[in-house]
């Protein structure tokens, strides 16, 4: 046959091996096929006309990881010292991984421009054998360091595990189970050990790597013996892991020792709980070791009059009080969280991974309402309660130092409060967390934008937190810090039941403890205040005319208050009052003090526990529509004719009106209930009941359509809603 031109050229077409020219333009570094033969193309299963595509992006097919061989072959041909060789993976027309053995030459250049030609090879069969064979070396090196141990053999693509045993308990043999990482038996790992071991092994299956971990795994016996488990996973020819093989070291005996040693050397003899030195290096490892984006928090809990039990009752009672203080800390947190007793009387939990601030929040009032005994010593009683500060990591701080140092600094604003209470670190991030608690994904490193209205914060902490006394903390809390009062605090006469630990001063600000004596003298001037204004005010120095009252503010350093009266059927109660102690007076825009009004309807109702107040919960969906009505909204209780509530438009409207008036006082100035009331027509015994009249509201100067019906209906103290819409102009008409 006559070797001609077609010929050769049809020859090259057909052969099995890829030949491919490319000219390089060195000014931009282009690299462009101008020839290709068939066998390139049926090796990597394009059609000439995706294999062209194929080729004029090449390296976009190429494994990131051999991109740089790849450049660095061109590299070398450029240099025109020889044929330059390199392996490398690139992707077929149907998705899958190929290895190519490339044989290149410079064939001519003109300036800038060369002409490479190259002979390729698909050398994928070859790499797997050579993958297979390094499997064995290292599956019979490990075996050869083994005997009489387990032997681990997990093969990724097919998810079938292989555990060799021998000699151990006169039992050997190879147990072979499919399907092992899609139906994990967990049976068969201790179940505190499941967790960290699953993560482990997810690890070794991203990437090749080496890990050794201890867990406790169970005998055919139901005894569960601790091992320890070396494991190397490996790469795939396709560039992901295929194979996890290891060995299994029975460290039973030797674990168990281990523990006993470190239980004796890190417990606390007393209580069972971490000593000092344990609590701080396991706090500082599981700090080390946090990934990122994880939310965790350093607790303090500091007894508050311990001393008293010590001195009084004797050191005994003393111990007791601490065993049981760590019992209930046991019993609050889960396993996985760190507890330990840190001094005397002091305590500190390291909380894990947390879904949210709020967490922390949850678990520190919790803490508070269990770490809670009462004594008696001659009759007179002695009681212990705790404070509590906690710090939230990473947003107080990164290591355990610093995480201490905030917690300690939220206890000592715990203690200044009037003890038996908890703080998170500042009151911003009090604002923060309530911000942010309740199916929202807290985020530190975003900060803290306020984008909720504060009246929907105060109301989802009043009616979230079980405990009013906590709730109304938080509160107060949240309003001195939100328009930058100095103290804030709520005091009540005898028959209140709010203790004079409701209160909170920003730090410089405290009062220390505050005795009996000091919360009358409180208490005594917001009644006197009563006598004066009668309603809600902002108060300065310079407003007061009784001498008493500017020794009591000069005393007590304050330059002006915001006052609001607490009163029910018209009675004094007490009163909420937030405190400004610079020279710059107390000043608010309208809107402002509307928005403050508003917020003190809601603490009062919470605080007198009007009417609806337990029950809320069930209404506060609706309660939220009621506010923003543009008609005049009441509840009332049908019983007692008491205002239960009222919505922004009534208070903006009559701001006398006050939720716990009577309400034909405060509608109607009336001395008794009107003779022909729409709260009369209700039926008891039709919760769908509704009474539409017309009348002429008093307080609201202007007549009416007053609509009435149940929004709960009970026998006894049902609640009534009635809604009024203003028709003077309808009406005189």
């Amino acid at each position: 046959m006559e070797l001609n031109k077609d010929n050769f050229g049809s020859m090259i077409d057909n052969m099995i091996t890829g030949i491919c020219f490319f000219e390089y333009d060195k000014a931009d570094e282009t690299l462009t096929p101008f020839f290709v033969n068939e066998g390139m193309f049926r090796m990597l299963g394009y059609s000439r006309t995706q294999g062209m595509k194929f080729f004029k992006k090449v390296e976009m097919n190429i494994i990131p990881e051999d991109i740089p061989l790849f450049r660095q072959a061109i590299e070398d041909v450029l240099k025109d010292d020889g044929v330059v060789d390199v392996e490398f993976r690139t992707v077929t027309g149907s998705g899958g991984l190929r290895w190519l053995y490339v044989r290149g030459n410079l064939y001519s250049r003109e300036a800038d421009k060369y002409v490479i030609v190259t002979i390729v090879h698909d050398i994928t069969e070859r790499k797997s054998i050579e993958e297979e064979l390094h499997l064995q070396a290292e599956r019979l090196h490990i075996l050869s360091q083994a005997e009489g141990e387990k032997i681990i053999d997990y093969n990724a693509k097919t998810d079938v595990m292989i555990i060799k045993s021998s000699n151990e308990y006169d039992l050997s043999g190879e147990h072979i189970q499919s399907k092992w990482m899609e139906e994990f038996d967990d049976s068969m790992i201790y179940e505190e050990d499941v967790p960290y071991y699953k993560s482990v092994f997810r690890g070794l299956l991203t990437s090749p790597k080496h890990e050794t971990i201890e867990y406790r795994t169970k005998r055919f016996d139901g005894e569960y013996i601790w091992y320890q488990a070396n494991l190397t996973s490996l790469l795939g020819s396709e560039g992901y892991v295929t194979r996890v093989v290891g060995r299994m070291i029975n460290i039973h005996e030797k674990k168990l020792k281990e523990l006993d040693l470190l239980l004796r050397a890190e417990k606390d003899a007393l209580t069972g709980l971490y000593n000092k030195g344990a609590t701080m290096q396991l706090i500082e490892n599981t700090i080390s070791e946090s990934r990122n984006g994880a939310l965790n928090a350093l607790m303090i809990i500091d007894l508050d009059n311990f001393k008293e039990v010590n001195d009084l009752l004797g050191h005994a009672q003393g111990d007791k009080t601490l065993v049981d203080t760590a019992t209930a800390l046991n019993d609050i947190f889960k396993g996985g969280d760190i507890v330990g007793r840190i001094g005397g009387d002091e305590f500190v939990v390291f909380m894990k991974n947390l879904n949210a601030i709020s967490d922390a929040d949850i678990l520190a009032a919790k803490v508070v309402r269990d770490v809670n005994y009462n004594f008696n010593y001659e009759g007179k009683p002695v009681r212990v309660t705790c404070s509590v500060g906690v710090a939230i990591f990473p947003y107080h701080g990164n290591d355990y130092e610093e995480l201490f140092d905030k917690a300690d600094k939220a206890v000592y604003t715990a203690k200044a409060n009037g003890k038996c209470g908890y703080r998170i670190y500042d009151a911003a991030t009090t604002m923060a967390y309530h911000a942010t608690r309740k199916n929202t994904e807290y985020n530190p490193g975003k900060g803290m934008e306020m984008n909720r209205n504060i009246e929907d914060l105060v109301m989802q902490v009043l009616f979230e937190d079980k405990v009013m006394e906590s709730a109304l903390k938080s509160v107060i809390e949240l309003i001195t810090a939100e328009y930058h009062f100095h103290r804030g605090y709520v005091c009540g006469n005898e028959t209140l039941p709010i203790s004079r630990t409701v209160q909170f001063a920003v730090s410089g600000y405290e009062i220390g403890r505050e005795t009996k004596e000091h919360y009358e003298l409180k208490r005594v001037v917001s009644e006197i205040l009563y006598e004066s204004f009668h309603k809600a005010t902002i108060i300065h120095d310079y407003d007061l005319t009784a001498v008493e009252m500017h020794d009591y503010f000069q005393v007590e350093g304050i330059k002006s208050m915001f006052y609001y009266p607490l009163t029910s059927h018209g009675e004094f109660q007490g009163a909420i009052i937030f405190e400004n102690h610079e020279d710059v007076q107390l000043e608010f825009k309208d809107s402002e003090m509307e928005e403050i009004r508003s917020l003190m309807r809601i603490l009062e109702a919470h605080i007198l526990q009007i009417g609806f107040m337990d029950r809320l919960q069930v209404f506060v969906a609706q309660i939220a529509i009621f506010d923003n009505m543009d008609s005049f909204v009441y509840i009332v209780n049908p019983d007692t004719y008491e205002l239960s509530f009222i919505n922004k438009k009534v208070l903006m409207s009559s701001p006398e009106v006050k939720i716990g008036d009577i309400c034909y006082k405060a509608l109607q100035h009336k001395d008794a209930p009107c003779e022909n009331c729409i709260l009369k027509h209700l039926k008891k015994d039709d919760p769908h009941c509704r009474c539409t009249e017309e009348l002429f509201n008093y307080s609201l100067r202007c007549w009416s359509r007053c609509s009435a019906s149940w929004l709960e209906c009970k026998e006894e103290n049902g609640l009534a809603l009635l809604n009024c819409i203003d028709i003077s102009e309808y009406f005189i008409g």
